[in-house]
């Protein structure tokens, strides 16, 4: 499961007054009331950035681990997140699960703070094809584009090689044609 410490770690908000903080910040009173509600978190040390805030009628808690959100209702891995639509204060969070889509409402305490959970819950969205893109970037710095053509083939090549790997496995290819069309692939690279 990917983790998103650092990416909380340098950009969830810290802002007590709206209830917004941040390890290693963390006040430990609160923080020990929000545990005892969440019994799939077992430490505080797992807590990087939670959301606290209560008035006379009721709290709103949004927890976050290196991997998970926790409130009250649910709890999701953060990779599984989809979408965010804000709604006065409420959050909509589409979370996608067993290959369909889900709506979770997430209400906190301002629409402030609403605004500010929706650009942490963005950037989470957001940040696996970032890290794919500044990846891929970073690996082709400095090569021309003769060798960028050619590294894009061999992936295609190993891509093909595994399909038909897959066929031979499931009985569709004898192994004297795997064999074959192996090679004749692995051949197109020299």
């Amino acid at each position: 499961m990917r983790s998103y410490r650092v990416l909380l770690l340098r950009k969830f908000p810290e802002n007590p007054t709206l209830g917004f903080y941040r390890h290693p910040k963390l006040p430990s009173s609160l923080l020990g009331r929000t545990l005892v509600r969440f019994l799939h978190v077992t430490s505080p040390a797992d807590v990087v950035a939670f959301y606290y805030q209560e008035n006379i009628i009721r709290s709103y808690e949004v927890l976050f681990t290196d991997t998970h959100v926790y409130d009250k209702k649910a709890y999701y891995p953060l990779e599984d997140i989809r979408g965010v639509h804000r709604v006065d204060r409420k959050l909509i969070l589409e979370i996608g699960q067993l290959g369909r889509t889900i709506l979770h409402q997430m209400p906190v305490a301002s629409v402030l703070a609403a605004e500010l959970m929706e650009r942490v819950f963005e950037m989470i969205i957001r940040a696996p094809k970032e890290d794919a893109i500044e990846r891929a970037i970073q690996m082709r710095v400095g090569l021309n584009p003769a060798s960028i053509q050619w590294l894009e083939l061999r992936d295609e090549v190993l891509r093909t090689i595994d399909l038909l790997h897959e066929k031979y496995q499931e009985g569709k290819l004898s192994l004297i044609e795997y064999e074959m069309l192996r090679e004749d692939l692995l051949r197109r690279l020299l």
